[in-house]
Parts: C-alpha cells; structure tokens; sequence
C-alpha cells in the first residue's frame, strides 16, 4: 500500500483536526461487526470541510494517475460515492456506484451506472478494514467484465488480513494514510500516552481478541 510519508502525515493531521479519526483507547467503539476498537474512522467527515477535501481529491487523483487514469471510476457505496463523484467531475470521467450485494428488489442491480466488458477501472473507497467490502466490489466489476487495475483509498487500518485477501485477489492497492501515521499525528498533539499507543498498536495485531485481552469482554 503506496503513499510518500509526507502525504501520509500530511492527511493524518487534517483528518484528526476535523474529527475523522477518534482515539478512544479506555471507552472503545464498538463496530456493526461486533468487535471493540479503540479507533473510529469516519471519513465522510471530509465533506463537509471543503478546504480539506479539495487536498484530499487532489491527492486521491494523484494516487489514480500514478496507476493510470482508468475508463471508468468505481466507488463503492456508500462511502466511496462522494469521493468518486468529486473526482470523476475534475477527471471527466465516468462513474458507476457498487453494493455489497446485488439489491434484492426491482432489476437486481449491484452495479448502479454504466461499465462495460473490456473496460478499465480503478475503485474508490474511502476505509479498508479487513478488505472484505472493498473485495466485493472488485469482484463485481470483474464479473461484468470490466479489468479492475487498482483500488485507491483514503485510509486503511493496515490488518494482515487485509494485505493477504488483497494479494490473493491480485488488487493493486494505494491509500493516502494509515494507522501508524495517525498515531503519529496524535502523539504530536500530545492526544495519545505511551500505553494508548501500545493499546492501539495491540488492536492492529489482533482486532478480534483485543476486547476480551485488555478486559472489556
């Protein structure tokens, strides 16, 4: 996963200014998933702050050139929606939207827009936690035909789990920041002690068991 660290701290400073990422190592979050975190990431946060998203668009483009400008523009729904769309507009590009899974009612549909068999496209997401969604989303676009040659992101936890299922899937994947770069950014804000980093870094090694190890389950 691509990026330059002056990026990297450079987006992980503007998203913990604007809330986007919250540290909570003694009142953790609990996830759809059902497991405990000491970390929330809410990047559709960025939105709102248009001084912040036109530097996270342009750098999201500059992830998207350095793979190479595609025929079309894949984001997933629903976070990767606003990004996509911002960029698509500056790129004159097309753009389609992908679910999870197709929608169980009327045409069926799980990609919403127009891409055709031998197309290229790069998908835009905004989070990547274990790489599930983000998965799903290449594999639909995969089977309509369409050559998936990247995935660009804004933020990603950096779980093996991740890496591997992205390998495996043969995903060339770029992201703006991650975990380690916020944790920095946090330190220098004086936010975060010696033992919330090693709280944190622990959750990374091993989501799943973190609540019952540090004694909230």
């Amino acid at each position: 996963m691509k990026s330059t660290n002056t990026a990297k701290a450079k987006v992980s400073k503007m998203l913990f200014s604007i809330g986007s990422v919250i540290f909570r190592t003694r009142q953790p979050f609990r996830y759809s998933s059902g497991i405990l975190s000491p970390i929330y990431t809410d990047n559709r946060l960025i939105i709102s702050h248009p001084k912040e998203r036109k530097i996270i668009i342009d750098l999201l483009i500059k992830e998207i050139k350095k793979i190479g400008v595609p025929d079309v523009l894949a984001a997933t729904a629903t976070a990767g929606i606003p990004h996509a769309a911002f960029i698509a507009q500056k790129l004159n590009l097309p753009m389609v939207y992908v679910r999870s899974e197709p929608k169980s009612h009327g045409k069926g549909n799980q990609i919403e827009g127009k891409i055709t068999r031998g197309q290229t496209a790069i998908v835009i997401e905004d989070l990547i936690s274990t790489g599930g969604s983000s998965l799903a989303v290449v594999k639909a676009l995969r089977s309509a035909g369409a050559k998936v040659t990247g995935l660009v992101a804004i933020f990603t936890y950096g779980f093996d789990e991740a890496r591997k299922n992205f390998e495996k899937n043969k995903v060339n994947v770029h992201t703006l920041t991650d975990i380690d770069a916020s944790i920095e950014a946090a330190i220098h804000d004086g936010y975060l002690k010696k033992d919330q980093v090693e709280a944190i870094k622990s959750w990374v090694k091993d989501p799943n068991g973190w609540g019952k190890k540090m004694g909230f389950e």
